[in-house]
Order: C-alpha cells, then structure tokens, then sequence
C-alpha cells in the first residue's frame, strides 16, 4: 500500500493541515479498500470450505449408510461362528462352515482438515465451526473403533489360516479362537452405537442445512 504526499511547497499552517487530511484521508480510503478485498477474499474461503464440508458430509453420511447393512451381516456372521465354535468344543465335530467376511468404507475428512489448515474453519461463525466439529469428531471415533472391530476379526480368523480345520487346532487355540469371536461380537455392537450416534448427526447437520 503506497500513499503519496500531494504536491507543493507547504507555506502556512493552513496549508500543513490541508495536506494532512488528504494523507489522511488516502490513508483511510487505502486501508477501507484493502480491508474490503481481505474480506472478499475470507467470505470466498468460508463459502468454498462449506461447500465441500456438505459435500463430504453427505458422501460420508451415505457410506455410513451401507455400513451400518455390513454391520447387520456381520453380526448375524460372527454368532453363527461364535455357534460353530462352541458346538465344536463339546462335541469335537464341525457343525458348519466358519466365514470371517466384513465389508467396511471408512469415512473421510479431506475436506475438514483442508478447512483447518487454510484458516476457514476460525473464519465461520462460531457454532457452525462448532457443529462441524462435533460431527467430523464423531466420525473420527467411528473409523477408530472400525480399525479395531477389522483387527478382530483378523485376530480371529488366523488359527485358520494356511488351509488349517478344526481338528488341526489344540484346545488353547479353539479357546483363544472362541474369546477373539467374542471380541469381535463387543466391539462390533460398540461400533453400531458409535455409527447410530453418527447418523444422528448427519441428520442434524442435514437439518441445519450444513
């Protein structure tokens, strides 16, 4: 920002003061305009940021969708295998056929840590910055406790693996095979509370029109 005196030679008071309110005034014109294009150039930020946080909230929102039917199955999966298990340590004969099959997107948020980074974020109003907060912080927990839920169920399946049946494992890991199944069960209802939680703000963010 430049502001150039005006010219001439300053011969009275009068003239000292005159000069003084022009730099004055050039001053506050510069700055007003400066201001200006700065706030342009936020509300321009602000708008961009949002429009790609509804974006990826409504991408997530529809992959937390079909997650929570992989859930479904994979509860219906885990007792059937906790049913066999059990069945097979008593009576030391198969009953059926274990599968150790889940299906899982995990939620992102490109979109909130680029608002962030660029400042958008402490550019909006203070509880939708709130709100979105709340929601991604949500998701954050949900793609943590799914990390553990998949752990679970590899955790689960490895005794078998290598083309290893039933009859090949020794009592220790049947029992061990049995807790990881059960684990597997805990932690997948833990997720369907984190993922109910989830959808409830995603309809609430929807609501608001974020």
């Amino acid at each position: 920002m430049d502001v150039h005196s005006p010219m001439g030679a300053v011969n009275s008071w009068r003239d000292f003061f005159v000069h003084l309110a022009i730099i004055t005034l050039g001053l506050l014109i510069a700055l007003g305009l400066e201001g200006l294009v700065e706030w342009g150039r936020h509300q321009e930020l602000v708008h961009r940021a949002e429009t790609d946080l509804r974006s990826e909230l409504q991408a997530n929102r529809t992959l937390s969708a079909a997650n929570t039917k992989s859930l479904d199955a994979a509860e219906v999966q885990a007792e059937t295998d906790l049913g066999i298990l059990l069945a097979y340590r008593t009576t030391r004969h198969p009953t059926g056929d274990l599968k150790f099959h889940w299906e899982w997107s995990s939620l992102t948020s490109a979109a909130w840590d680029t608002a962030r980074n660029t400042g958008a974020v402490a550019l909006m109003d203070y509880a939708k910055a709130q709100k979105y907060s709340e929601t991604y912080g949500q998701q954050s927990l949900v793609n943590a406790q799914a990390a553990a839920y998949m752990r679970d169920m590899y955790r689960s399946a490895a005794p078998l693996e290598g083309g290893r049946r039933l009859s090949d494992l020794q009592p220790a890991e049947l029992d061990a095979m049995i807790a990881n199944v059960q684990q597997t069960m805990a932690d997948l209802n833990y997720l369907r509370d984190l993922s109910n939680s989830l959808a409830h703000e995603f309809e609430r963010a929807a609501a608001n029109g974020h």
